[in-house]
């Protein structure tokens, strides 16, 4: 019975959440075939939680893999009040690969990343945002490898630096506008 109530607080809780949200697409991304939705919510008047996913279905570009996938969380802290004016943010994630390194050598893999983001919203309309960012962080890498011009085997390597991890311009939308639900029932 007591997880019976916690999750209908829960669900309830993000419900609400939910109505104020808006879900996003990079379309700078979008121009050259990578996926990249995110979502963002408000937990306070001036600060959010994003989340985001980003994918890149290419098997080959220029005859190198370039298949990968990232998900990221962020909390941002808005200067003027959410989903408008400047921000920063501080972000976590993951991600996996299938990469060529450079011309000689593919890995697979996955890893971490920690990082810190910089943006602009706007908001046009009642439910329309763009926003612009940047974010910029440490990566730290595993993964085994092949050698193309050899054959040789990389059993198990790692790597870690610091370089920007994302940029774009976000188009978002507010699927459930509550102030004009409640103008509606007044």
């Amino acid at each position: 019975m007591k997880k019976l109530i916690l999750l209908t607080v829960a669900l309830l809780s993000a419900t609400s959440l939910m109505a104020q949200s808006y879900v996003k697409l990079n379309g700078l991304y979008a121009l050259v075939g990578v996926i990249n939705p995110s979502m963002e919510m408000p937990l306070s008047k001036r600060t959010t939680f994003n989340m985001e996913g980003v994918y890149s279905p290419w098997n080959s570009v220029g005859g190198r893999p370039m298949h990968f996938g990232i998900f990221l969380n962020e909390v941002r802290f808005h200067t003027k009040e959410n989903f408008k004016g400047w921000y920063i943010g501080a972000s976590a994630g993951m991600q996996g690969f299938n990469m060529a390194k450079d011309d000689m050598k593919n890995c697979k893999g996955w890893g971490i990343i920690i990082g810190a983001t910089t943006g602009y919203q706007w908001r046009v309309g009642n439910r329309m945002l763009i926003e612009a960012f940047v974010g910029y962080g440490w990566q730290h890498s595993w993964y085994v490898g092949l050698n193309k011009i050899t054959g040789e085997k990389i059993d198990y390597n790692m790597s870690a630096e610091w370089m920007p991890y994302k940029l774009g311009v976000n188009v978002g939308y507010k699927f459930f506008d509550p102030e004009k639900h409640r103008k509606g029932t007044r």
